[in-house]
């Protein structure tokens, strides 16, 4: 069977069958594996004796071997077809789940790590997998934006109700039997492993090679280094979520006020995901970006304007708006403006900005010494960052046309 002469999608099973199986199958691995990173640093808190930095250093592995492996993967899986990236990086979710039940019993710091960096390297083959599978699907109807906030609404809906669900159990077992909430995220996670087996194997054409001068000449374009720069700083927020703000939540307001992090934030990821997939198609890609950036500059102002938690409820909110829609534009813009053997290469050069965005924003946030007591900082300097990104994001809208 040859990848260079794609089928189309719609010959085996109808593109919106494809397209929910794939969300389905989402929506299940994050419920689990997804969700259980939001616990990940407790967790390794409640029987280890790493330090903050060496726990922080797991998750930041985690992705800093995704912006590796964003690009990597293009060079290493290119004669790999989408399905089998997507389902052989959907095991990786399952394996890092189960590593950390061994963890449990072994307390082996390089063992998390290698966990950890497999993951990541999972990670970005089930991404680049399943969004080029999403945009081939979306192809002739021209709608990736809308096929896109699907796949994030799903997968943000799952997100959100394993930190429900993956809380409720930590909250019974952490005193015993911790391990257990990571038994139960991988339940999780094989059943969306599962899921992946009914999709069908496409034929596609092979991608093209990621040359250094492929790369360059991709990033020529005005309109890839824009979004790479906005995709790096909307990561950051995503970083300050995994880092200290749920910490300052607890510091300021006390633990029952924990809820704000765990439903504001997913659920505004859930909703907007969907909602600005869908209005990319009706305005600019600019203009969907700008409205994420500037609700983000608004968030980190709230808290300086009230002590009340619901300033800190409206900046988990506008983290939510501004993390669940830039990812969907901007895996859109690329739809729109690259064909399919090109896709994964230009996918690969933005997206690694955006995995080193949470990398920075958590170990460096770490190096710093970021704590409660200097948090407020962060947030005036966040201010003025994303406020300064939503005008870069209209600049965008001069670059319609431009391919990539």
């Amino acid at each position: 069977m040859s990848t260079h002469e794609p089928t189309e999608p719609e010959a085996i099973m109808p593109v919106r069958t494809q397209v929910l199986l794939l969300s389905a199958a989402f929506f299940f691995i994050f419920l689990g594996a997804g969700a259980q990173q939001a616990f990940l640093l407790p967790y390794l808190g409640g029987f280890t004796s790493w330090t903050d930095l060496q726990r922080a250093l797991v998750i930041a592995t985690v992705y800093f071997s995704m912006t590796i492996f964003r690009l990597g993967n293009v060079y290493l899986l290119r004669g790999w077809p989408q399905w089998l990236c997507t389902l052989a990086g959907s095991l990786m979710y399952a394996l890092f789940t189960a590593a950390m039940v061994l963890i449990y019993f072994v307390r082996s710091y390089p063992l998390a790590l290698l966990a950890a960096f497999v993951w990541g390297w999972g990670g970005a083959a089930m991404w680049m997998g399943t969004t080029m599978q999403i945009l081939a699907l979306t192809d002739r109807a021209r709608r990736h934006g809308t096929g896109m906030g699907v796949l994030y609404a799903t997968t943000h809906a799952g997100w959100l109700l394993g930190v429900v669900v993956l809380g409720v159990i930590f909250e019974a077992v952490q005193s015993s039997r911790p391990y257990l909430l990571y038994a139960a995220a991988l339940g999780f996670t094989l059943i969306g492993n599962g899921v992946l087996l009914f999709m069908p194997r496409l034929r596609e054409p092979l991608p093209e090679m990621p040359t250094w001068s492929s790369l360059v000449a991709i990033m020529s374009h005005a309109k890839a280094r824009i979004a790479a720069f906005l995709l790096f700083a909307a990561s950051l927020a995503f970083g300050l979520m995994l880092g200290v703000f749920t910490d300052f939540v607890k510091a300021e307001h006390g633990a029952q006020w924990l809820w704000i992090t765990t439903l504001f934030y997913p659920l505004a990821r859930l909703v907007l995901s969907f909602t600005s997939g869908v209005l990319s198609e009706r305005v600019s890609h600019g203009t969907v970006l700008a409205l994420g950036f500037f609700g983000g500059a608004a968030g980190m102002v709230a808290p300086m304007l009230t002590n009340h938690p619901a300033g800190l409820a409206f900046t988990a909110l506008m983290l939510g708006l501004l993390n669940g829609s830039i990812p969907v534009v901007s895996t859109a813009m690329i739809g729109d403006s690259a064909d399919r053997a090109r896709r994964p290469l230009a996918y690969g050069a933005m997206f690694t900005w955006r995995d080193l965005g949470v990398v920075v924003a958590v170990v460096v946030g770490k190096l710093l010494g970021i704590t409660t007591d200097n948090i407020a900082l962060v947030f005036e300097v966040f201010a003025a960052a994303f406020f300064g990104c939503g005008a870069i994001s209209l600049i965008l809208n001069r670059y319609v046309e431009e391919r990539l």
